[in-house]
């Protein structure tokens, strides 16, 4: 696919349901005592791939992704291995929610998931009691044998939501009191969606504590993913001419911290919040803005994880260095962020430093254009969309298709705002 610079970029759109809520909904609202309705499900291959397997394990689904009632799973044994696809949040969320159910489950995905490591799930879950076999100790596939589990302490030596949520699925099938203590504070979206729920669940500052509940159906909207409302903010923000509006999108003060550096870089942003239960859902303007260089370190990293390729980009157009820090976690996501965001860059007339745990951008510079690959990860895939449409001679993508992880639509939603 050939991406083409743009004139001018304006326009008021909607972006797909938050990707990470979809997931815990379709598993938590599996795991309660009754009927959720749960409205505005992303319908996506991540997210399919959750939806799939619970159905393999006994789920009960009615309606569509638009309005889904979800009973109680039986969680009857499967006969068949469990295909995660490339769905991260899929293996180590249902590998805690499966440690908790009798039976026999293998977990396994696609080749990028298989190199992943799953050492920091397989470890707690096993001191809870799981019997659980990987291969080479840490990767897919995955072995898991269910049954009683008991509360434990575990401290992340890494922040990471998903970690931190396989071991909270766990904990309220066990035993007494199971707690997770993070370096620096993750998403809380599993958090959230417990309490409203009903769950046992204490919340301090970087301490979560959940113990043995049964949880209650729940009705409730999701909301827009930020994570996709990163890249048309982005690509407004970065237009000579651009302005852009995106309503009903989930303002989680733990996936902001991309807009907030944005906003810190001197980007023209505002957010309100409209609604604020059982996520704070608002609106987003952004427009047209120059932009100063930043230093992102360690301790924002977990805001905004998903978003760090973004800015690379945003380092290109801004006056002074950008440099990212202490973020060797991309090299172990869909692929090696790092590596694969330099690569393309440089391909594109971009110069760009590789660190070990990041990258330095020194800027302003201009895109030239040129051909880029995706490698099969989504956000690279959108992050060249956007560098495409603010080039002077266009970027030629291949491997497009990997947007439909998280953002189908995407492709339609640029023509939209482009012009």
């Amino acid at each position: 696919m050939r991406l083409l610079p743009s004139k001018k970029v304006v326009g008021k759109i909607i972006v797909p349901p938050d990707k990470s809520i979809s997931h815990r909904a379709l598993m938590m609202c599996s795991m309660s005592s009754g009927v959720s309705v749960v409205h505005n499900l992303l319908e996506s291959e991540d997210t399919l791939r959750t939806f799939r397997m619970i159905g393999e394990l006994g789920g009960d689904f009615r309606g569509g992704f638009d309005r889904m009632e979800i009973s109680s799973a039986s969680w009857t044994e499967s006969p068949r291995p469990l295909d995660c696809g490339n769905s991260g949040t899929t293996a180590r969320l249902m590998a805690g929610v499966l440690s908790g159910k009798r039976g026999f489950h293998v977990l396994f995905g696609d080749d990028s998931l298989s190199g992943r490591p799953m050492k920091r799930v397989v470890t707690p879950l096993r001191e809870m009691g799981a019997g659980i076999l990987a291969r080479q100790d840490s990767l897919l596939p995955m072995c898991i044998s269910g049954g009683e589990l008991r509360g434990f302490e575990h401290s992340l030596s890494v922040a990471s939501a998903q970690v931190k949520s396989a071991i909270l699925l766990a904990g309220i099938q066990a035993e007494g009191t199971t707690a997770v203590i993070e370096p620096r504070c993750s998403r809380d979206h599993t958090e959230r969606l417990l309490r409203s729920m009903g769950a046992r669940i204490t919340l301090s500052e970087k301490r979560v504590e959940v113990e043995k509940s049964e949880l209650l159906p729940v009705r409730f909207s999701i909301p827009g993913d930020i994570s996709s409302a990163a890249f048309p903010i982005a690509l407004a923000v970065l237009h000579e001419n651009g302005k852009v509006t995106i309503r009903n999108v989930g303002l989680n003060q733990g996936r902001t911290g991309f807009i907030r550096l944005l906003m810190k870089m001197g980007a023209d942003i505002e957010m309100e919040v409209k609604e604020s239960l059982p996520e704070p859902v608002g609106t987003i303007v952004a427009r047209s803005s120059r932009l100063i260089g930043v230093e992102v370190g360690s301790d924002l990293i977990p805001s905004m994880i998903d978003e760090l390729p973004l800015i690379a980009l945003a380092g290109v157009f801004a006056e002074g260095t950008t440099t990212v820090r202490g973020a060797a976690e991309l090299r172990k996501k869909e692929s090696d962020r790092i590596a694969v965001t330099v690569q393309n860059f440089r391909r594109i007339g971009v110069e760009i430093l590789e660190h070990e745990d990041g990258f330095s951008v020194e800027g302003p510079q201009r895109i030239t254009g040129g051909k880029v690959d995706s490698y099969g990860d989504h956000r690279i895939a959108m992050l060249f969309s956007i560098a495409g449409l603010l080039s002077s001679e266009g970027v030629e993508l291949t491997n497009s298709n990997a947007v439909g992880v998280s953002f189908p639509g995407f492709f339609e939603t640029l023509e939209e705002v482009s012009q």
